[in-house]
């Protein structure tokens, strides 16, 4: 239970690239609501149809978009290294 108290001091959001998958039938969330955190962040979004169990309901999306942003992020690593 420390992990809920400890002050976050740097956001991982603020200097790593960020991805959001926003399911556009979420009644548990409402779409405008992840849609604003995602851009607030500076998110890539990615939606698809569906609920808020899109991890379940549209799994080979959701797997592509972290496909995706770990092709991204490791690439640009590389180009970092150089």
């Amino acid at each position: 239970m420390s992990a809920f108290e400890t002050r976050l001091t740097q956001a991982a959001w603020r200097s790593k690239p960020s991805w959001a998958v926003i399911a556009a039938e979420d009644k548990a969330f409402g779409e405008g609501m992840l849609l604003g955190m995602a851009r607030r962040i500076g998110a890539t979004i990615v939606e698809v149809p569906g609920s808020h169990a899109a991890f379940i309901t549209q799994a080979g999306a959701v797997a592509d978009v972290i496909d995706r942003a770990a092709r991204e992020t490791s690439a640009g690593s590389a180009n970092a290294a150089r």
